[in-house]
């Protein structure tokens, strides 16, 4: 009765369902409906007696945990196949994918990062390209794309100069 947002941030919620309705739009299971969610949390909170105890088992990840677990693991796979909940990247790093209804799924992490990887990232079985938000080191935003081979091409020689002369401890090899 006190909804979802109770139990975890409002964004993290928002981002769970809206990389659900994403993946269902390429072929995975679709949003539960409220009546399996409902279940899904009843089961979680059985033995629960205040909701500082729901919180500590809800919170930091848990309500996600919950819902997912709440699928058959075929269809879980399914979905995490098609609509990643984080991307790995060259530097060892995994990136979490931020979904919103109405755009492509997008990532950002410090432009070093992304050294190493000559194609753009893509999402729902190589169908769709995701945004690349690539971080000065301070991870102020430098640049945005969908091309990065493009933007390894055109724009990083420039980018290179000026981030190399702003930050010339960091490694900006040509």
């Amino acid at each position: 009765e006190t909804g979802l947002e109770q139990f975890a941030g409002g964004e993290a919620v928002d981002n769970l369902f809206a990389r659900w309705r994403f993946g269902a739009s390429h072929g995975a299971p679709p949003v539960p409906d409220s009546e399996e969610m409902r279940k899904a949390l009843q089961t979680a909170c059985y033995g629960s007696k205040s909701f500082a105890e729901l919180r500590g088992l809800l919170g930091d990840g848990g309500l996600e945990r919950v819902l997912l677990q709440s699928l058959p693991p075929g269809q879980r796979e399914l979905l995490n196949q098609l609509a990643p909940e984080k991307i790995q990247l060259p530097s060892g790093r995994s990136a979490k994918v931020q979904y919103v209804d109405g755009q492509p799924p997008a990532v950002a992490s410090r432009l070093q990062d992304f050294f190493g990887m000559k194609e753009t990232p893509r999402v729902a079985g190589g169908r769709v390209n995701v945004v690349v938000h690539l971080l000065a080191p301070n991870y102020r935003p430098v640049q945005m794309t969908q091309d990065l081979a493009g933007f390894w091409e055109r724009l990083y020689p420039q980018v290179r100069k000026e981030l190399g002369r702003r930050y010339p401890r960091h490694s900006w090899p040509e």
